[in-house]
């Protein structure tokens, strides 16, 4: 490389910084000789969108640059982005060939380095580490936190593409497999030669019909009698779960935790491939999924399902230092603790006369959403149909009389298992949540058509309900009932879309973050500086994900499902959106850390962050995700101007 001391300077610079870091040395070297220096004063308008496509990139050396919002948007100290010396601007514009959207100005006397755009298309071509930057951007840095995260030895790190891999990937080994007609000494000496626990039972065709595990030898074969010759389609479990090969890692460990499963076929096209176990998913069988949903299957008194609700707790706090990303961590938290509320209402609702009623639990909020932390608390209700006239009032007081004694014991239940009762007393024992399908209707038709902000407050985390267990037609012929009547309100929508844009993402003008203080009493107002990740990050994408999916009459209630459905029928930037469901999923990772630091006594702060204690790339990351909230509420501004 050349000693040129101005070229050497340049390369000592850019490699102190995303993606250059990691950049290939001899591009690194071409790329600090394109490069030029221009000087902004304080002041100065970098870019402009009146300015058509930009002709360079643009990397920070240093001074202040400043994004403005977006036209439309409302400025204020929350909504303008400070970039730091090293930040590259003007990607996304010189990747689509289009003008910045919103304007960079210099807030102080300011220095930027310049790559021509004939030098950045180049760098693209010839360098893949730029390019996966480049397309990229926000990945690319959750990319080289992972990175920095193993380079510490970090057990509690985000490694999210873990288990992201496909099982085609995971399982390998040929599947031991056998007919209908095989007679089951046989079955049982391929098993043992093989040391596996489990053998598939396929058609001609190879595709699944049954599976035998070395479980069901005592209670099919032993214990029942059963003669060693017979076929072992007799004893065979018929129509086993299978999972394409496609599927991925945090899909098997969903269907293991949902079902109480040890073996999963894995087929192509239907045709077996492989089996997957919870051993493949997890080494040396750190963790057991199945041993959790076990306890849980067995536990029928509130003391023992007390007891797998601390198992849960334990599985996942093990899950997350093993390195479960945040989607299908909280995925997992709310499949497990769905799994451990099912239990006790199953167990409950046999202490209880309800023959004849249809009914429904609901779960609202992060569960209902499928997005629960370690922190995290009741939100449920009951709705039920009954015989005759739906509108009969009389018939339905006679009906929430049997499931409100019910509903109140499984309440309370529920929160001898670890998850505590709601606060604002949004439970199914509440007569007020404990209604006909009838009733349900009426109640969304009146947070619909009333305009007070007092009562949409009050009434959006309901608006992300899902049965969780019961007759799950009654919260389907819910959600078509909303999906109908949304669309048709765009005051509502107006309203949501507003209520969306309230909290404004935390970015400093100067600093990087705005923080709040800590001003309880026994801190005298001299507390740690935080920032609230649940109310000042995760909300901005929860909020922004059910406006899109209710204008859109979309079911989903996951916030990354929401987005990603509303990407193409609410037409938004396909690009922006999965940046948006990085960041949310980083935000998420943020909080599911902080919860676990602060142990179960924390719950009044389990959301709080202080950016010092973060990396550089982590505090970086944390910026970008929070820039991609504020993307999200400057397009419902634009969708829903005041």
């Amino acid at each position: 490389m050349a000693t040129d001391p101005v070229l050497a300077s340049t390369v000592a610079f850019l490699r102190n910084h995303p993606p250059f870091d990691q950049m290939e040395e001899g591009l690194l070297g071409e790329l600090a000789a394109d490069l030029s220096m221009a000087y902004f004063p304080a002041g100065a308008v970098v870019l402009s969108p009146d300015a058509g496509p930009p002709p360079y990139l643009y990397i920070e050396q240093r001074g202040l640059v400043q994004l403005q919002p977006a036209e439309g948007y409302h400025v204020s100290a929350g909504s303008v982005v400070t970039l730091a010396p090293g930040e590259c601007f003007s990607v996304y514009a010189l990747m689509e060939k289009r003008a910045v959207a919103s304007p960079y100005t210099a807030a102080s006397d300011t220095f930027c380095y310049r790559l021509p755009v004939a030098s950045f298309n180049r760098l693209l071509d010839r360098s893949p580490r730029f390019r996966e930057f480049s397309t990229d951007y926000l990945r690319s840095l959750l990319r080289d936190s992972r990175r920095l995260i193993r380079m510490h030895g970090a057990s509690a790190a985000a490694e999210q593409q873990a288990m992201n891999q496909p099982l085609r990937h995971l399982a390998t080994r040929a599947p031991v497999c056998c007919t209908g007609d095989t007679p089951l000494k046989t079955a049982l000496a391929r098993m043992h030669e093989a040391r596996v626990g489990s053998i598939v039972v396929v058609d001609d065709a190879r595709r699944p019909i049954g599976i035998f595990t070395r479980h069901d030898v005592l209670d099919r074969v032993a214990l029942a009698g059963r003669a060693l010759d017979g076929p072992i389609s007799d004893v065979m479990t018929r129509a086993p779960h299978t999972l394409e090969a496609s599927a991925t890692a945090n899909d098997a460990a969903l269907l293991i935790a949902q079902r109480g499963l040890r073996h999963v076929p894995v087929t192509e096209s239907g045709v077996l491939t492989g089996v997957i176990t919870e051993r493949d998913l997890f080494a040396a069988q750190r963790v057991t999924l199945h041993g959790v949903n076990r306890v849980i299957a067995r536990a029928d008194t509130a003391e023992a399902l007390a007891q797998a609700g601390s198992d849960v707790r334990a599985l996942v706090a093990r899950l997350h230092g093993q390195g479960v990303g945040a989607e299908q961590l909280t995925r997992l938290i709310t499949t497990l603790n769905d799994t451990l509320t099912q239990r006790v209402i199953t167990v409950v609702a046999a202490r209880h006369d309800l023959h004849g009623l249809r009914w429904c639990w609901l779960a609202f909020g992060s569960e209902g959403r499928e997005e629960q932390t370690f922190s995290t608390d009741q939100d449920n209700g009951l709705i039920f149909e009954c015989d005759g006239d739906p509108a009969d009032a009389q018939l339905a007081a006679a009906a929430a009389a049997r499931l409100l004694p019910f509903a109140q014991e499984a309440n309370q239940w529920l929160a001898r298992c670890g998850v505590p009762l709601c606060s604002g007393n949004i439970m199914a024992g509440n007569p007020q949540w404990c209604l006909s399908l009838d009733a349900w209707r009426r109640q969304f038709d009146a947070w619909v058509r009333n305009t007070s902000p007092e009562a949409l407050l009050n009434s959006v985390i309901f608006f992300d309900f899902r049965a969780l267990h019961g007759d799950a037609s009654l919260a389907q012929a819910l959600r078509a009932h909303l999906n109908g009547l949304v669309p048709n309100n765009p005051r509502f929508l107006r309203q949501l879309a507003h209520y969306a844009l309230e909290v404004k993402p935390p970015l400093g003008i100067i600093s990087d973050f705005v923080l709040e203080q800590d001003t309880s009493d026994d801190k005298d107002g001299k507390g740690e500086p935080f920032i609230d990740l649940k109310k000042s990050g995760a909300r901005l994408f929860v909020d922004a994900a059910r406006v899109f999916a209710l204008a859109a009459g979309i079911d989903a209630t996951h916030s990354a499902a929401r987005l990603r459905e509303a990407a193409g029928k609410r037409h938004l930037d396909a690009m922006e959106v999965a940046s948006a469901v990085d960041a949310f999923h980083f935000v998420q990772q943020l909080r599911l850390r902080a919860q676990l630091a602060g142990g179960e006594q924390a719950r009044a702060s389990a959301n709080r962050l202080n950016p010092a204690t973060l990396s550089e790339i982590d505090r970086r990351i944390l910026k970008e995700s929070l820039r991609q909230a504020r993307r999200l509420q400057e397009r419902l501004a634009l969708d829903y101007p005041p």
